[in-house]
Order: C-alpha cells, then structure tokens, then sequence
C-alpha cells in the first residue's frame, strides 16, 4: 500500500482558524529549527564556547520567554488571541533580523544572549494566544486532535528547517537568521489577513492584575501538574543543544546528518500523531503523559552507548553511530507524540473558559523554565562526563523518569472527567 500523508478526515470539520494555524505552525517552525539545532553548534564549535555557558545562554533566553509566556497569556484574553499573535510574530522576525546583523559581525557572546533572549521573549506571547484560540473554537472531545494537527504542521517545518539549516550553516550562519525572520514575518502577515479573533469583547478580562494572577496558587492540581512537567521539558531542552553537540562533536556525525536525524523526527509526527492521538483518546492523560515521558527516558538515556555501537563495522551509506542515534531519536519521538498534545489538552480541560490564556500562559511559562534548564543541567553533565557519556545521558534519562512518577501519582489526585478526553 502507498505511504501518503494523513487524511485528516476527521478534521474536516475544524473551523478555518485552526487550519490556518496549521500552516502557519508550518511556516514559523521551518524558520525557527533552521537556526535553532545549529546555534548552539556555532557557540561551541565555531566560539569556542564550553557547553556549560552554552547552556546557561539557552537558560538566559528560555527564563525571558517564560516570563514572556505568562504576560502573553495574560494579555490573549485582555487584548485578544489576534493581536497578540501578530505582535509576537513581527517582533520576532525583528529580533532575527538583528541576530544576523551581529552574527554577521563577529559579536561576543553577551550580545549574542541579549539578542537571542529578545527573540525568545517575542516569540513566548504567541504559543498561548494559539492555543486558547484552538480552546476557544475546537469543542472538547477533538481538542486533542486539533493540538495534534498543530503539532504536525510544526513538525513539517522540522522536517525542512534542519535538512536546510544543515547545509546552508556549512556557507553562513547569519544567513540562517535571515530565513528565520522571512518565516516569522510571514506567519504575522497570515494571521493578519486570515485568522479572525476568537473571543468577544464582552468575555476578555477588563484589566492585567497580578493579584488576579495569584489565585492560579489555590488551583493545587494545576500547580502540581506544572511542577511534574518541569522535568519532562528538561528532556525537551536536550535535542537542540546536547543531543546536537555529542552527536557532532563526540560522535563525529557532520552538521548534514544531524540534520537528517531531526528530519526522522518530524516525519514520525507528519505520519504518525493522528495513529497515536487517536490511541489515546480513551486514556487518562496523566497515565499517557507518564507512558511518554518513560520512553523519553528510555530514548535519551540509551544515548551513552553510541560511542560503543558498531566498533570495527565498516561504514556505507551512514555509518552504525549516526543509525543509533537515528533509532534514540525514534524512541524519543514516540514519547513526544504522546505527551505534547496530552499535556495542552489537559491544560484546556483543567482552565475555566474566561481564563484560558492565563493558564496556558502559565503552563508556557513552566514548559519554557524546563526547556531552559534541561541544556543548563545537560551541559554541566556533559562538561562533567564529556569522557563517559553512559553516565551523562543516564543522568539525563533521569528526568523522564521523575516525571513519569510524578504524573502516576497526580492521576490519583485529578477528577477522572477532567482527566479524560471522552468525558465532559
């Protein structure tokens, strides 16, 4: 039978918004993984930077845009999911714009932080302005299904970015920016002209209130759900910094081949998260999130054995260390296909209607913190281990594991009807 994209059947009645959406996660996600798996490449390879500073400049620029997430979610259902969306968008393809500029002539790493942090905070107004709107306009039993469907046309542009970022960093790496910001602006014009806001005048909150913000602290389940998902977005830091950098650095693979590996990544979710979105559908999330976030585990922490495989095996096509890492990323693929669009629909079930936008902005401003320390917490194991990588990729195996405890034992404390998505 011939391999073909998803049908998508059905989806075919998911309001045009969301499909718009889609594409523009296509388009922003091509521009941000053209640059992204590369950047920390450049900083130690090409700047001689240690992995541990490397890892604290991600940390710098992820904390910014977790703040960034929060205010942004405060302010989608303030201003609005639109207005917001197009903002972030713009000021993000400015801030790539610049990032060439001082690339392009030779600037230290301070200025390089400034400016990757400016990106990241940019950027973090959009993710939880999207997905209220896709809370907003999808009905609960299909939600997990339209974050699925975004999260397959992030995963398109995954595809591409890399495959490109990989050959075109061999020429430029401020040229990489540029592409970046070609995208982002792009997706601010789409939304412009084609998304129309999703939530009335008359169901926005009236003001920004810190002390309104406050009372997310008496919404226990949903703070312990942010606090255990804390570690599993540590795992996701991994792919754009450590894993990137041992496989270049440690395992010899080129800049082409990483490319490659990520290219496998976002195939598996092009063909294979409506299959799996669909498995799920009748399991409670957090049974599903602790299931992904064990195999995220398992696929990162079998990383170590890399140098040992294939020793003395004549190398063809690719050689035995680049089809390992290939099969982690598969591993590891397999559990971000269960967890991401189980996480956000969980976050909407758990989320009164009029605040939406504050609790995916919170839940932003968790995943973006853990994003952040993961290639923190990753480099100083790499600095520490560069020798015996077993010991550095089980230590950050570790952090699935964590998770996966902690969402077996949250799912004893959340309802069962917020817990499922076939139940209302």
């Amino acid at each position: 039978m011939a391999i073909r994209l998803p049908s998508f059947s059905s989806t075919r009645g998911f309001d045009r918004r969301v499909w718009t959406l889609f594409y523009g996660r296509i388009i922003s996600s091509l521009g941000f993984s053209v640059v992204m798996p590369f950047l920390s490449i450049y900083l130690h390879n090409e700047l001689g930077i240690s992995m541990t500073i490397v890892g604290m400049v991600l940390l710098i620029s992820a904390v910014v845009g977790a703040l960034g997430q929060i205010v942004g979610g405060e302010l989608a259902d303030i201003m609005g999911r639109r207005k917001i969306m197009i903002i972030a968008m713009a000021a993000r393809c400015l801030m790539f714009l610049a990032l060439a500029y001082v690339i392009s002539g030779g600037a230290d790493i301070f200025v390089i932080t400034i400016m990757v942090s400016l990106s990241s905070l940019a950027g973090s107004f959009f993710e939880p302005a999207s997905n209220a709107l896709i809370a907003d306009v999808v009905e609960p039993k299909k939600r997990l299904e339209a974050y699925g469907l975004l999260r397959i046309g992030g995963n398109v542009g995954w595809t591409l970015g890399p495959l490109l970022g990989g050959l075109l960093s061999m020429i430029s790496y401020p040229f990489l920016f540029i592409i970046s910001a070609a995208a982002t602006g792009t997706v601010s014009i789409i939304v412009f002209l084609f998304v129309a806001e999703s939530i009335s005048s008359g169901a926005r909150r009236q003001k920004l209130s810190l002390r309104d913000l406050g009372r997310l602290r008496n919404d226990h389940r949903f703070l312990a759900f942010c606090l255990i998902s804390i570690p599993l977005f540590m795992m996701f830091g991994q792919m754009a910094s450590n894993y990137a950098v041992f496989s270049t650095e440690i395992i010899g693979i080129t800049n082409a081949e990483i490319g490659y590996i990520y290219a496998v990544n976002g195939l598996m979710v092009v063909f294979m998260q409506f299959p799996i979105s669909r498995s799920i559908n009748h399991l409670r999330m957090t049974k599903a999130m602790a299931a992904g976030s064990l195999l995220y585990a398992i696929g990162y922490g079998i990383v170590g054995l890399t140098p040992y495989i294939g020793v003395g095996l004549p190398h063809w096509l690719f050689s035995p260390g680049f089809l390992y890492l290939a099969m982690c990323m598969f591993i590891v693929t397999m559990g971000e296909m269960v967890v991401s669009p189980s996480s956000m629909t969980l976050v909407a079930k758990m989320s009164p209607e009029s605040e939406r936008g504050r609790y995916q902005g919170m839940y932003g401003l968790v995943s973006n913190f853990g994003f952040s320390a993961g290639p923190f917490f990753g480099g100083l194991l790499f600095d520490a281990f560069t020798g015996d990588p077993i010991f550095m990729w089980a230590g950050i195996g570790s952090f699935g594991l964590l998770a996966a405890l902690g969402f077996l034992g949250l799912g004893r404390r959340i309802p069962e009807k917020t817990d499922r998505i076939d139940e209302d």
